[in-house]
């Protein structure tokens, strides 16, 4: 009987044990997809704020601006990528919107499993060093503009080879709101087959 109940009480603990960790990791879990989701909310405003108060902001009649809309957001859309980086440095001349070209560093390619495929993009260089990633998806024109998104990723971001991507921050170009405005234009390779509702929507 002795033998019996020290097995008991080890059984007991190491079960109280599980159940104890468990609520501290998704307590974890949703603090940091709060902070995340706080800290998009928070860019979203200063935006809003940007785009009626700048001088440099494509907004023509910025009396009647009431903010920017937005997919709700979702850390679904929160993607770790592989980076691929070029072996040097490599500026490229892209097309814009307007039909011109502009010298852009292209860093690489990123590519990650989304939705069962894998995705492989090009992926270009801010001079600051963040990172700069023009896309299209399937939400556009219908949900999104129809020259396709962008995204700023700082090099913050990059872990090694893990470069994490925060769709929830896409947003339109400014040709979108103002055709005096010229934009890049996303390379074909970064033409996406399916959607991603996150980010900056019509």
């Amino acid at each position: 009987m002795k033998f019996n109940k020290w097995i008991l009480i080890l059984v007991l603990g190491a079960i109280t044990l599980v159940i104890i960790s468990l609520p501290k990791n998704n307590a974890v879990s949703l603090s940091k997809t709060q902070d995340d989701s706080l800290a998009v909310i928070k860019h979203r405003k200063e935006k809003d704020i940007s785009m009626k108060e700048q001088e440099d902001s494509p907004i023509k009649n910025k009396d009647n601006f009431n903010g920017l809309h937005y997919f709700p957001f979702s850390s679904a859309w929160q993607i770790e990528f592989e980076l691929e980086k070029n072996s040097k440095v490599d500026k490229i001349a892209m097309p814009m919107s307007d039909g011109t070209k502009e010298d852009m560093i292209y860093i690489g390619d990123i590519k990650a499993q989304i939705n069962g495929q894998e995705v492989r993009l090009k992926l270009y260089q801010h001079d600051n060093g963040d990172f700069f990633l023009p896309f299209k998806d399937k939400t556009a024109p219908t949900e999104t503009y129809g020259g396709g998104r962008y995204l700023d990723i700082p090099l913050i971001n990059l872990n090694g080879k893990k470069l994490k991507a925060d769709f929830n921050l896409a947003y339109f170009p400014f040709c979108a709101y103002n055709p005096e405005y010229a934009c890049p234009v996303p390379p074909a390779s970064n033409l996406l087959n399916f959607s991603i509702p996150a980010g900056e929507k019509n």
